[in-house]
């Protein structure tokens, strides 16, 4: 699972590397901070960052998946160390002391059991959050290098276009 992590994350790196290259390869006309670029070849980048970010909230998928499975199975050996006690304690309660040893025996097992599914619970919880907050991360700075590229690309406005657009720029990042 790791290496297909990696890989997804190698692509989106690259796809940004290739966005950044087309930019750096455009033509600056003289006098001027505007580049003129290959927009077929920005437009081709950008659909392939399109197809592999969704392959990155697949894998967000498949961690939070394995994260039911691991809770699946804790609740299964749980359910099965009960089944074991409850077994255990039909085949001793031909006397009250044995009864009630079994009694507390089985009670041990049952929170032992619960404590046990709840560790797991609660190292599935860890993993998904800490492999979630990465995703976010990553998401957070393509979306930045994407808008970065988006303004060294849109023609130069007027001062006060300019600070009505990072208004509304803003509003959205706080969204």
């Amino acid at each position: 699972m790791s290496s297909t992590r990696e890989g997804i994350s190698m692509d989106i790196l690259m796809l940004v590397d290739r966005l950044e290259a087309v930019i750096n390869g455009g033509w600056r006309p003289p006098l001027s901070e505007k580049v003129m670029i290959d927009e077929r070849e920005a437009l081709d980048v950008l659909d392939l960052m399109r197809t592999a970010i969704p392959e990155e909230i697949k894998q967000s998928r498949r961690v939070n998946q394995d994260r039911e499975r691991l809770i699946a199975e804790a609740q299964a050996d749980a359910n099965r160390l009960l089944t074991q006690a409850e077994e255990r304690l039909n085949a001793l309660v031909s006397d009250d002391t044995i009864t009630q040893a079994a009694e507390e025996r089985a009670e041990e097992i049952e929170r032992e059991a619960y404590s046990h599914a709840e560790e797991i619970r609660q190292g599935a919880d860890r993993y998904a959050y800490d492999v979630l907050q990465q995703l976010d991360g990553r998401i957070d700075r393509i979306r930045t290098e994407v808008r970065n590229g988006l303004r060294a690309l849109a023609p130069r406005r007027t001062d006060e276009a300019d600070r009505g657009i990072e208004e509304l720029e803003l509003a959205q990042v706080e969204e």
